[in-house]
């Protein structure tokens, strides 16, 4: 495509450009001096997306390489979540579902801080499919998810800060956390669980269950979704039909 002005014409203002820059990734590893963990950080979350038949194999071998470092890869985690701007949203959670994995019973602190963390408000207020407090909400129930694991795995200071945000401010926090320890906790941090949602008048997060979506009654339609009593309804139009 020809230019709509030669090179040596001058323009009475800046022509409209437009330029893009790349980067490996979005961490600054300020803390951590050890190049070679901070690539195999970088390589588990770039494979946390992958795609194709041996995705989910490479995203586990990557982790299995990230456990050659212990429980202090821990650290420079926290630290990249730290210091990545509030509006990283996807490498945030990215960081926190890389906690999600490796199951370390040090991460219940950074976890119980990230949780946490009060919500900034909603910065965008007119978007139908976008909503900032959605993403912080999301960063904290994948890092109530760690602790759920956690909790699995026996770990009691995670049932105990599990029990502690069952009266979290945030609703689907509050719910996700009962949700798991009622899954995974002990009786007695059941018994504790009830009489806090008692007292909390929200007993009716007890009747909130996660269910496989193929054991859900699914509605029945052609033109329109119907009740299953339902048994007939005009037929669906014939898009193959042509007229003559």
């Amino acid at each position: 495509m020809l230019p709509s002005k030669g090179f040596d014409t001058p323009f009475l203002e800046s022509p409209d450009t437009l330029e893009t820059q790349r980067t490996e990734h979005p961490f600054s590893f300020q803390t951590s001096k050890d190049k070679q963990l901070n690539a195999v950080i970088v390589d588990a979350i770039n494979r946390m997306g992958g795609v194709g038949d041996d995705a989910e194999e490479s995203y586990r071998h990557a982790l299995r390489s990230l456990t050659k470092w212990g429980p202090g890869v821990l650290d420079v985690i926290v630290a990249e979540y730290d210091d990545l701007p509030e509006d990283r949203y996807l490498d945030r959670w990215s960081l926190v579902q890389l906690i999600v994995e490796l199951r370390y019973p040090e991460a219940v602190k950074p976890l119980n801080r990230i949780i946490a963390a009060r919500i900034p408000a909603e910065k965008v207020k007119k978007s139908h499919d976008m909503s900032t407090v959605g993403e912080e909400v999301m960063i904290r129930t994948t890092a109530v998810e760690a602790l759920v694991r956690l909790s699995a795995d026996d770990v009691a200071e995670a049932r105990e800060v599990l029990l502690k945000h069952a009266a979290h401010r945030t609703f689907s926090i509050r719910r996700a956390c009962v949700q798991g320890l009622m899954q995974t906790g002990t009786d007695d941090d059941k018994r504790k669980l009830r009489r806090l949602l008692k007292e909390r008048k929200e007993e009716g997060l007890l009747k909130i269950k996660q269910v496989d979506v193929r054991s859900v009654p699914q509605p029945i339609g052609g033109r329109f979704v119907v009740p299953p009593q339902v048994k007939s309804e005009a037929p669906p139009p014939d898009l193959r039909a042509t007229r003559e």
